[in-house]
């Protein structure tokens, strides 16, 4: 079973997060067996969204889990996050083989965990010129979502779903995907 980590950062986007898991589940119930796991990471036993809606941690940051891909959505303001404990996670998941992703502001915390290193990379509109500014090596590109080698960078709302699309169409199929 492919194992996705969701980390879910308070005052996430509930449309990112809704676009990033409901793809998996959709491709869970047309297959014959379940291929997706879906975990879902958080500080603490919840997570709050932008919108108010609570996410329950099955796992959490700092934990010793083994995943294919990790998803950082964050909502907000991500500049201001400056956690030494999740950059080192992530840069930990990232030294033994797990993809790492960001979706809407997640992309920022990847940049400030310094794991986007020459690698092309998007972000929400709306932190694309911060980012730029706070560091001038990156690539970054005016997408959708971006899949560069062991990193995948998207924008906010429904482009997560684009992205995770692109992963399920990966590995069963544009058939499956479609």
């Amino acid at each position: 079973m492919f194992r996705i980590g969701v980390v879910t950062l308070d005052g996430f986007a509930l449309m990112s997060y809704a676009s990033v898991v409901e793809p998996l589940r959709a491709a869970n119930l047309l297959n014959e067996k379940p291929i997706y796991k879906v975990i879902n990471i958080t500080y603490f036993k919840e997570a709050k969204s932008s919108a108010g809606v609570i996410v329950a941690g099955d796992s959490f940051i700092g934990d010793d889990i083994r995943l294919d891909i990790v998803l950082v959505i964050a909502g907000g303001d991500p500049f201001l996050i400056d956690d030494q404990k999740l950059f080192n996670w992530l840069r930990r998941l990232s030294k033994f083989g797990s993809i790492i992703g960001g979706v809407s502001g997640g992309p920022v915390i990847l940049v400030k965990a310094g794991l986007m290193v020459d690698r092309r990379m998007t972000v929400h509109w709306e932190h694309a010129e911060g980012l730029s500014e706070m560091r001038a090596d990156i690539v970054l590109e005016r997408s959708l979502y971006v899949i560069d080698r062991d990193r995948m960078t998207c924008a906010g709302g429904t482009a997560p779903m684009d992205m995770i699309l692109a992963v399920i169409s990966a590995k069963q199929g544009i058939i499956f995907a479609q």
